[in-house]
């Protein structure tokens, strides 16, 4: 699925009139992994070196509360989130009928306001099984869509929307 790049670092050492071969690090360097969303076509694509790995239906922003296209990349990842709803009053707790579902991963934080924008998981499954424009300008997934995409990027992976 994913091309790992292999990478040693080999050096000579000498010691007591003999040389050998030391392996300093033999380490596999990360794949790049890249989240492009295309908000036209309402799918995220995780993609790695440039080739899409999988394809995923999502939900976006809808037109009084859209989402923005950029470069961003993921700032943070959350398994089980709370989620607090300003206009309820209310704290949804972890789990499926969470309103971001069960995996969040913001992606940019206004400056200007403090909203946080961030591909998640969702309680709605409907809106993304319609590609709706419905959300408050998050990118929401299915909970088992999510949960394959949280796994498999980092802290740092680069979110391409336009």
């Amino acid at each position: 699925m994913f091309k790992l790049k292999p990478l040693a670092k080999v050096v000579l050492a000498a010691s007591f009139g003999w040389v050998s071969l030391t392996c300093v690090a033999c380490l596999a360097a990360k794949a790049e992994i890249e989240i492009e969303v295309s908000l036209k076509e309402r799918y995220l694509w995780l993609k790695d070196s440039g080739a899409v790995v999988k394809r995923y239906p999502i939900a976006i922003g809808a037109p009084e509360s859209p989402t923005m296209p950029g470069v961003y990349s993921i700032l943070k990842k959350i398994k089980d989130p709370t989620y607090y709803s300003k206009s309820h009053h209310k704290v949804f707790p972890a789990g499926p009928n969470d309103p971001v579902g069960v995996r969040f991963m913001p992606y940019f934080k206004s400056a200007e306001d403090g909203k946080v924008y961030a591909v998640h998981g969702t309680a709605w499954p409907r809106w993304v099984h319609l590609r709706a424009a419905a959300s408050l300008g998050c990118i929401r997934m299915l909970n088992s869509d999510v949960i394959e995409v949280f796994d498999q990027v980092e802290v740092g992976t680069p979110v391409v929307i336009r």
